[in-house]
């Protein structure tokens, strides 16, 4: 069996026959690194508007942390990406924003726990809007994160309202009973102050005096129970409520343009290209004429 020397490859050689199409491949590198400066130049400045979200804890009647979705940090990531959620803000904003553009732009992200043994939930999200006007990024950041502690604090809603109910019943029922407590008093004081026997201001004052043990009964009942309400109420506000942790604000800057980064993608992408182009050229070169 022979071979046909004709298509036996002299490294060496090959390679010297790439450095005849030197000017190809220096061509076409620099093309390429062109090209890569010239789309980061004529594209768009980006800025980037970020807000947090407090998704806050939510606890039962003892005041023990459970989990709920307020926990879990996807559900944010859902609600903040939502289109429902995209559809919304671009309304409520204006300016021109699109849901489509939106969806290109945001992202919703939890941090890493502080410490690699931190167990605990991570209840803090970030919202981060890119966008070529730094306005309308700030307003959709804080509009998503608006969404988000309004959807995630539906729970936290109804118990701030039932606490509010009934701090406000035991302090209605307070009032009616310190009034009354008030009035028998005067009363006992006026009898006291009269004229009669003790008898007859013993028989007067028996009225009042056999109601006084069960409003003070009913009375501290009622202190006890609108002070724990209060301090539920407390907890419910400053610790289970989600809430915007940092609002955003319009950035003074774009993001970097990455004109070397690019510049030498393009430089790399030429560069290939071009000793693409020159192996080309150079195996046609040596291919051999048919007769």
């Amino acid at each position: 069996m022979t071979t046909d020397d004709r298509y036996d490859i002299d490294l060496g050689e090959y390679l010297r026959g790439l450095a005849h199409w030197w000017w190809v491949i220096v061509l076409l590198a620099a093309l390429g690194a062109v090209v890569g400066a010239a789309v980061t130049v004529t594209h768009h400045k980006t800025y980037l508007a970020t807000s947090s979200v407090y998704m806050g804890q939510p606890t039962d009647a003892n005041a023990n942390s459970i989990s709920a979705v307020n926990t879990d940090p996807r559900a944010a990531v859902q609600l903040g990406t939502a289109q429902a959620t995209l559809v919304q803000v671009a309304r409520q904003i204006g300016r021109g924003e699109t849901a489509g553009r939106l969806r290109a732009g945001v992202s919703v992200v939890a941090p890493p726990p502080a410490t690699k043994a931190a167990t605990e939930p991570i209840n803090i999200v970030t919202i981060g809007v890119h966008d070529i006007d730094p306005g309308r990024a700030a307003a959709a950041a804080n509009a998503i994160a608006g969404v988000i502690v309004d959807r995630l604090g539906s729970y936290n809603t109804g118990k701030i309202a039932l606490l509010t109910t009934q701090v406000a019943a035991d302090s209605s029922r307070l009032a009616i009973l310190t009034a009354r407590n008030d009035a028998a008093q005067r009363a006992l004081d006026a009898i006291a102050a009269g004229g009669g026997t003790a008898a007859t201001k013993a028989m007067a004052s028996a009225p009042y005096l056999s109601t006084a043990p069960g409003d003070a009964d009913e009375m501290q009942t009622l202190l006890s129970d609108r002070r724990f309400a209060t301090l539920g109420l407390l907890v419910a506000r400053g610790v289970e409520a989600p809430a915007v942790l940092a609002p955003a604000a319009a950035p003074a800057s774009p993001e970097p343009s990455g004109l070397s980064l690019n510049t030498a993608v393009g430089l790399l992408v030429g560069l290939v290209v071009g000793l693409l182009t020159a192996a080309l050229l150079e195996w046609r070169r040596r291919a051999p004429v048919a007769a």
